[in-house]
């Protein structure tokens, strides 16, 4: 019944989410050139780098980068109903059409329990492998203050095996912090991707994703409304990101780990008809806790 009055309620919803949101984001920013040749993205789980990122990849594979996602858990958690070993193998499918097409150089599956990462020694030297293979210039992660256990858990990971790594890999590098469930504050975000152009294929490839059962369209909607950030108006569709190096980052990740559970206090913006409240719910809060990441 809740569902299908949201539905019925949504052409105003949209009407009042384009007014509210864009004027709170709106700003006169500039967009980045993407100029990395070896990207890598750590997924928590199958979707969320499409979700998150998936224009930006697409910008990267256009001109030639090369691309690899690792996805860290096997997604058994995203349904408490049906055969989980079916649903396993489903998400790994969807997976490899979203390597076909995003156009991924690899991709890797850790196989780590959904809703059950954690950052354990094992787990550490495996991906300091990676990275050591890889030599990514940039890897894309989760925001750390985020309604899902194993996004957060995710840069815990990245963080101690940042610690574990020389500084001939880790110099140049760069870390960059994609939204899924809960957004950057606007203040915090240092880094716009103009996705305009790949905006439709980003479309198609979150419909990819059949096996899971929740709203993709606050996502895709975001994109859109958020554009507004930019100055040039030709820019229609946005990916933001907060952009950090690896000293930052294990700084910032540090100054407030484990002090907050961060699904009691926000909403994933997931669906378009709660997307204000996504937005607004416990803004303050959030922003306080951003800036205490940086004290």
């Amino acid at each position: 019944m809740k569902r299908k009055l949201l539905k019925m309620a949504r052409p105003f919803i949209s009407v009042l989410n384009k007014n509210i949101i864009t004027n709170y984001f709106r700003d006169s920013r500039v967009v980045e050139t993407l100029p990395e040749s070896r990207v890598l993205y750590l997924a928590p789980h199958v979707d969320d780098e499409t979700i998150g990122a998936g224009g930006t990849l697409l910008r990267y594979a256009e001109q030639g980068s090369e691309t690899h996602v690792i996805f860290l858990t096997d997604g058994s958690g995203s349904h408490t109903k049906g055969d989980v070993e079916l649903l396993i193998k489903k998400r790994k499918e969807e997976a490899a059409k979203a390597q076909e097409f995003l156009h991924l150089t690899s991709i890797q599956f850790y196989d780590e329990k959904d809703r059950g990462l954690r950052s354990t020694s094992e787990l550490q030297m495996r991906l300091k492998k990676t990275i050591e293979e890889i030599r990514p210039e940039v890897i894309y992660i989760p925001v750390f203050v985020d309604c899902h256990p194993d996004h957060v858990m995710t840069g815990k990971l990245l963080k101690d095996t940042l610690e574990l790594l020389d500084n001939n890999v880790t110099g140049n590098l760069k870390v960059r912090l994609y939204e899924i469930n809960t957004l950057i504050p606007k203040e915090e975000i240092n880094f716009i991707v103009d996705i305009t152009s790949k905006m439709e294929r980003k479309k198609q490839a979150v419909n990819i994703f059949q096996s899971q059962t929740i709203d993709f369209d606050g996502f895709i909607d975001l994109s859109i409304l958020k554009s507004v950030m930019v100055k040039d108006p030709s820019v229609r569709a946005v990916e933001t990101f907060l952009n950090l190096t690896p000293d930052n980052f294990v700084k910032r990740y540090e100054e407030i780990e484990g002090k907050y559970n961060y699904s009691n206090h926000f909403k994933q913006v997931n669906k378009s008809e709660t997307l204000l409240y996504a937005i607004y719910k416990n803004l303050k809060m959030k922003e306080d806790i951003y800036k205490r990441s940086k004290s």
